[in-house]
């Protein structure tokens, strides 16, 4: 089997790995992640493409060049990369990309990788389409009955919030928490609307609500979902949003855990064009844990992959790889916790509870 890995950050695609270091190193830690299980499948070879200066960043590019069953391609620019990826496409036997959804980078590069005639890991378009927009997924959720935090459309200048401060203003299309200010007083308002103002349709607001933060997967295939142990995201709101990881699994209470899995459970049931590794944002109200609210889905892998990998012996590359074959449930790690951070790197630590 041959399997293309296309990482948008370390492609050579992206002119916004150049500028940030740190969405450079996440992108890396997950594609390191992903090329290690993969070469850990028997016959199975791989190919990626990678920026020239990515071996500056990613120690562990020595190591990839030792891998006989690796193809790493480097490229100079984004027009060198665009041509290896139409190449990679048409000889593999599947592709699985790793973008993000703004500026639909993930919806176009699957629809590319398709219309070339590839076999694509995970949602279909329709499914990443209407994900990666936060303002259309909130009104399908809403319409369909499932609890997620009350939204409004910024249309145009108000001198107010159309919620209650503090309040959270997010891009429609960002992702990882690009574009995001969490803001407490009405000064801070009129001066976002004064930064966003040519493209204000572009952003959403939101009623900041106090919860715990979490995160989960559904692995999803033909035949069944499974959902991963459940994770609490680690979020600092002060001053402004920094994501800074998460911890797995979160010590919650069982008819907390039967809420989430309630909540799942129907949304998989009714949003079409979900499959593979499809990853959910929660939040636990601390007025009513029992009542968890959708945040975000993301229809492709995260950074909390670089953590569940290290809580089973199962590979998870080869089931997201392999959605048709039966495989038994993932057995995961009953005793231990893992601490995992953008960056990818991990702290294993005996189980808490």
């Amino acid at each position: 089997m041959n399997v293309f890995v296309s990482e948008y950050l370390c492609s050579g695609a992206s002119e916004l790995s150049r500028a940030d270091a740190s969405l450079l190193t996440e992108g890396a830690a997950m594609l390191d992640a992903v090329i290690s299980d993969l070469l850990a499948i028997p016959d199975c070879n791989v190919m990626t493409c990678v920026q020239e200066q990515l071996p500056t960043y990613v120690s562990q590019f020595k190591r990839w060049d030792q891998e006989q069953r690796l193809q790493v391609k480097r490229v100079r620019d984004p027009e060198e990369e665009r041509d290896y990826f139409d190449q990679a496409c048409r000889h593999a036997n599947c592709v699985w990309i790793i973008a993000p959804e703004f500026d639909q980078i993930l919806y176009s590069r699957t629809e590319r990788a398709i219309r070339l005639g590839a076999r694509v890991i995970g949602p279909d378009s329709g499914a990443i389409k209407l994900t990666a927009d936060k303002w259309r997924l909130f009104q399908f959720l809403n319409a369909s009955s499932l609890a997620t935090i009350p939204t409004s459309l910024i249309e145009s200048e108000s001198s107010t919030p159309t919620c209650d401060l503090p309040c959270v203003i997010k891009h429609r299309f960002g992702a990882g928490g690009l574009g995001l200010s969490y803001l407490t007083q009405l000064a801070d308002w009129r001066e976002k609307l004064t930064q966003i103002q040519k493209n204000r349709s572009d952003y959403i607001v939101q009623p900041f609500i106090s919860g715990t933060m979490l995160s989960t997967v559904v692995l999803i295939t033909p035949d069944r979902r499974e959902l991963f142990p459940i994770g609490e995201q680690q979020i600092c709101w002060s001053p402004g949003f920094q994501y800074q990881g998460g911890s797995i699994p979160a010590e919650l209470d069982v008819d907390v855990i039967q809420s989430v899995q309630q909540l799942l459970e129907h949304v998989c049931d009714v949003l079409p064009g979900l499959a593979g590794y499809v990853g959910f944002d929660l939040l636990l109200p601390e007025v009513d844990p029992t009542a968890p609210l959708i945040v975000e889905i993301n229809p492709r892998l995260t950074t909390s992959y670089t953590g569940y990998r290290q809580l089973t012996a199962d590979n998870l590359a080869a089931r997201i790889v392999n959605l048709e074959t039966e495989y038994p449930c993932i057995r995961w790690e009953a005793d231990r916790n893992v601490q995992f951070r953008p960056d990818g790197s991990i702290l294993l630590n005996p189980v808490r509870f």
